[in-house]
């Protein structure tokens, strides 16, 4: 195959390359495959593969014998934020971009390296509480064995502890350790490019407060790969690019993208979109003031998202705060994030049914379902479950082996006991990892709280509105569907490179590298996470058990028919039926109205393209 290559470096950037690659179609396994070839020829680096959807989607950094990643709309775990489109079987263009690894040791604090000497001393609060072994980092460096000026590996951890006498060291971002010291003194470090911080608890979430007024609407289309933003403020229509409108975006108006529709992949227009949000707003109001709590769209950003967070506060003042997540469990938590079962019999043609649980994810949240909001306590395990044979509520380090339409595999490991319950029932083998580090992330009963206590009045209100169909049921079933997604929501930080930078372009201290997306021909917006404070949600711990619940009910549901599913996709799945046979699967009259009942949606002819697409005839 033909194509154009290009490389350069990024601006002050020498370490980070890149490729830009055009001139040819591109099926998705010969770019997996060309970047499986550079991880080979270069295994010292990462790399990171990014596709032109709307915008550039970036996969995962990966590196030597590692699967290349390529994004793919399956692999999110929310997809309520996502298009019920498919991926494209082919692109005319693709971007990769190498990094150098970054290292596996700790230094960058002047000329010395002392960066971990300077966490150590924050550690214990001063100087004059620091053990004598380790109270000047030259008998740090001494005791390792390490010149004075040399960086401190993670490999060399064990011995620190040994030599500060009474701490536990855990270390998050690059690289992860989990101490086995019993110390009672514990802190977690951050090791980012070849420098440790200290991992901060993370302060607590206030309150939503409502705006004190409406801002200005605007509705925009982003056209991500084209550099190019077009915006309508109801007068008139404007285009500018990307970094011009990241600008814009930091004054009072509230921007409002619109909205493809799910079943033509079709955008609506801008004048459209702005009818939409102010219909929205108006019978959206008129209907709740009837239920005595009227909530006016426009004075929460115009935003399902801020409306769902401020209603969730409402109604559930009581409810206990979430306990500061320790980063080391903060990172189990969102290896354990994965989204519902998804598969399909790709290109299949024939006479289908399809069928959906109403509000799948409400009906478990308003549920007696038990949520952790308190800290997990780490443990090694021999099994799953108690010498009772109970199962003990947590996370799991586990390998399961494969059943790819009723259990939806981790790429990560990380299993919540709900996954390896139905796992067992399957008859699948589940093996705990044993690998001298703790395999288990167990919640006690005192660290989580019901369902229905925590979400019961939030899904109850919304539902009934959601019932009663037309502008405002839609709009109850947004803001009902937004927020489970909104309390787990991850923190992201920005930074962006511009082709004219002459200034060093350093990380965020303390922040690990996401992906780079390029902004036009000379801007490049790098986003970062914080290990220690990933989450900016209110609720993180409860997504892995919430979203493996809904997995679990649908398994169950098609079990009895799984020679017969030929689409599969979270909360819905396409049977194979007979047009004059009756249904195969039994749903009552009421089911549209009835939280988790599976309705029937729609029968007729049709081709599964992939799990994704599905063309009716």
């Amino acid at each position: 195959m033909v194509y154009s290559e290009i490389v350069h470096a990024l601006p002050t950037r020498p370490d980070i390359k890149e490729l830009q690659y055009s001139g040819a179609r591109f099926s998705r396994g010969a770019i997996a495959k060309l970047g499986q070839r550079l991880q080979s020829r270069y295994p010292t680096h990462k790399f990171q593969i990014l596709l032109p959807y709307e915008n550039w989607k970036p996969g995962g950094w990966t590196s030597g014998n590692q699967p290349a990643s390529l994004f793919s709309l399956l692999d999110h775990y929310d997809e309520a934020q996502l298009p019920d489109d498919a991926d494209p079987d082919y692109f005319e263009r693709f971007i990769i971009y190498v990094r150098d690894a970054p290292p596996v040791a700790g230094g960058c604090n002047g000329e010395l390296n002392d960066c971990l000497y300077e966490c150590l001393k924050n550690i214990y609060g001063t100087f004059s509480k620091m053990p004598k072994s380790i109270e000047k980092p030259e008998y740090i460096k001494k005791a390792l064995g390490l010149n004075r000026d040399a960086p401190i590996p993670v490999s060399c951890m064990d011995k620190v502890e040994q030599l500060a006498g009474s701490l536990a060291i855990n270390i998050v971002g690059d690289i992860t350790r989990i101490s086995k010291s019993k110390s009672d003194r514990r802190a977690t470090l951050i090791l980012s490019e070849g420098h440790y911080s200290l991992a901060l608890n993370p302060r607590r979430l206030h309150s939503s407060k409502i705006d004190r007024k409406r801002n200005l609407p605007i509705v925009y289309y982003e056209d991500g790969t084209n550099n190019v933003v077009t915006i309508y403020n109801g007068k008139t229509v404007k285009s500018c690019t990307i970094a011009q409108f990241q600008k814009t975006k930091n004054s009072k108006s509230s921007f409002i993208p619109v909205e493809k529709n799910r079943k033509t992949g079709v955008y609506e227009t801008l004048e459209e979109a702005y009818q939409r949000i102010h219909e929205e707003r108006d019978i959206f109001l008129q209907t709740t003031k009837k239920f005595s709590l009227g909530i006016d769209l426009s004075y929460h950003n115009w935003s399902y998202k801020r409306t769902a967070l401020w209603l969730f506060e409402r109604l559930s003042v009581g409810i206990p705060a979430n306990d500061p997540l320790d980063p080391i469990e903060a990172e189990w938590l969102s290896d354990a994030m994965m989204g519902g079962l998804i598969w399909a019999d790709n290109e299949w043609k024939g006479y289908g049914r399809q069928y959906d649980a109403t509000s799948l994810y409400p009906s478990i949240q308003q549920s007696n379902a038990n949520f952790p909001i308190r800290r997990g306590k780490f443990q090694t395990l021999n099994d799953f479950v108690d010498h009772r044979g109970y199962a003990l509520y947590g996370l799991f380090h586990a390998k399961v082996s494969k059943n790819n339409i009723l259990f939806r595999q981790n790429k990560r490991g990380i299993y919540t006991f709900i996954d390896l319950q139905r796992a067992k029932k399957l008859g699948l083998n589940i093996q705990l990892i044993q690998d001298g580090k703790p395999n288990a992330l167990i919640y006690d009963r005192e660290a989580r709280i019901p369902g229905t206590v925590i979400f019961g009045e939030y899904v109850h209100f919304l539902f009934k509105i959601k019932n009663q169909g037309g502008v405002a049921g839609r709009v109850a079933k947004r803001v009902l569907n937004t927020l489970w997604g909104a309390l787990c929501q991850r923190k992201r930080n920005y930074k962006t490179l511009t082709a004219d930078q002459t200034d060093p372009f350093t990380f965020p201290e303390g922040h690990t590298l996401d992906s780079i997306i390029p902004v036009g021909s000379d801007q490049w917006r790098f986003q970062f996470t914080n290990p220690g404070n990933p989450f900016k949600g209110e609720y993180p711990r409860i997504a892995p058990f919430l979203l493996a619940r809904g997995r679990k009910i649908t398994s169950e549901a098609i079990q009895p028919y799984k020679d017969k599913v030929r689409r599969i996709h979270t909360d819905g799945f396409i049977l194979e039926e007979q047009p004059d046979s009756p249904a195969l699967f039994t749903c009552s009259e009421n089911a549209d109205t009835t939280l988790k009942t599976f309705k029937f949606e729609t029968a007729g002819y049709c081709h599964v393209k992939n799990a994704n697409k599905v063309i009716w005839t």
